[in-house]
């Protein structure tokens, strides 16, 4: 894993909530509330703006790596059709031994500023053997 990356803005970009998504994701889930639920998380923040947008400038090698935790903070539901600002930033980088953890947290805001998500995901990457 890169540890230069700490504090570093990797994702700073503009994304639509795409009501054909939403139901998709809606369907897959299957529910009563899936149409709610589905605007409640329409993103996974680590690859909502690409896979290799958060993965590339943590040089995390995906053979050795897991997703270590996954925390939310809901101030708004998304709703379909907004425009929404993600930044995504690597807050935290420590290495223990041979095994090496990233805090990454994202920001989701509408077109006013207004915070509507924020997600704070916890990667792990196992040394070698």
């Amino acid at each position: 894993m890169n540890l230069d990356v700490a504090g570093q803005k990797v994702v700073d970009t503009d994304l639509v909530v795409d009501p054909a998504k939403l139901a998709h994701l809606a369907a897959a889930l299957g529910t009563d509330s899936a149409a709610e639920t589905a605007l409640l998380l329409p993103f996974f923040a680590a690859t909502a703006a690409g896979m290799d947008s958060v993965i590339a400038p943590l040089g995390l090698d995906l053979r050795r790596a897991l997703q270590g935790g996954q925390a939310f903070e809901w101030h708004r539901p998304f709703r379909p059709g907004e425009t929404v600002h993600l930044q995504v930033v690597i807050a935290d980088l420590i290495e223990k031994n041979s095994t090496a953890f990233a805090t990454v947290i994202a920001e989701f805001r509408g077109a006013d500023g207004e915070l509507i998500q924020r997600q704070r995901t916890m990667f792990i990457e196992r040394g070698e053997a």
